[in-house]
């Protein structure tokens, strides 16, 4: 269990791998995640379950150096298998025929968003995917979307911007953002306005993914939720983005 069968390298600092986890790949959906360890005294980290194949049995995640596993990637080679891998974790994603339908998030924040792309595209839709940031973490990310959306580079501007000026020039029926919180609650306060619903995918820190530590606190409405347990999806015009701001700059 749990053997790595196929190690990606797109560039320096991002690579997807392959594993064999048939349970985890045989009911995960959009929107779901696993907590993985990569050697027995590692730290638990969350990743997106970016693909899967239940006939294979197998999931892919993708993995930066940029997120201090620079070890990892440089030791790691198929036929490893993973201590610990837990899954798949969080509440699945409605995907649906919405019609047109953005995606937005950075580099490594668009992870979270790249099954969702497919899934969408495969229900009717038709997407834009919105780059926020242009690095190499985020050619790879790219090539993965372009055959199911639109692809709209942000480069020097703010994302949204971007998002205003499409939602100027087309009806958008439905919005998913990810990556940076400031980022993310500027779209929000925007697609309020407009009318436009808008899901955010929450990246939070985590311990143990199943709502213990309560590390992953967000309020949305009013009242606490868990990130790990309870999203990390959530209706982005119900999420206290103020609240959350002040949360993470206590942990980073």
């Amino acid at each position: 269990m749990n053997e790595i069968r196929e190690i990606v390298h797109y560039s320096e600092y991002t690579a997807e791998l392959r594993v064999y986890a048939p349970s985890v790949a045989k009911s995960c959906r959009p929107g779901h995640f696993v907590i993985v360890r990569f050697s027995e005294d590692g730290a638990r980290i969350p990743f997106t379950i970016v693909d899967s194949d239940e006939k294979a049995g197998t999931i892919n995640i993708l993995i930066h150096k940029a997120a201090g596993l620079s070890e990892a990637l440089a030791s790691l080679q198929p036929g490893d298998c993973l201590p610990n891998l837990l899954g798949p974790l969080g509440q699945a994603i409605e995907i649906k025929n919405y019609g047109t339908v953005v995606c937005c998030g950075d580099g490594a924040g668009f992870v979270p968003l790249l099954p969702n792309v497919r899934a969408l595209k495969k229900a009717g839709n038709h997407v834009i995917s919105v780059f926020s940031e242009q690095s190499s973490q985020t050619a790879c990310l790219q090539g993965k979307v372009s055959e199911y959306s639109e692809v709209i580079d942000v480069r020097d501007r703010k994302a949204v911007e971007v998002v205003d000026e499409i939602m100027q020039r087309r009806k958008i029926d439905k919005m998913f953002i990810s990556g940076p919180t400031l980022m993310m609650k500027e779209i929000s306060g925007l697609t309020r306005t407009t009318g436009v619903p808008t899901v955010c995918i929450l990246n939070m820190i985590m311990v143990d993914g199943v709502g213990l530590c309560g590390i992953c606190r967000v309020m949305v409405d009013g009242e606490r939720k868990l990130t790990c347990i309870d999203g990390p999806s959530f209706d982005a015009h119900k999420v206290d983005f103020d609240q959350l701001l002040n949360r993470q700059r206590l942990y980073v």
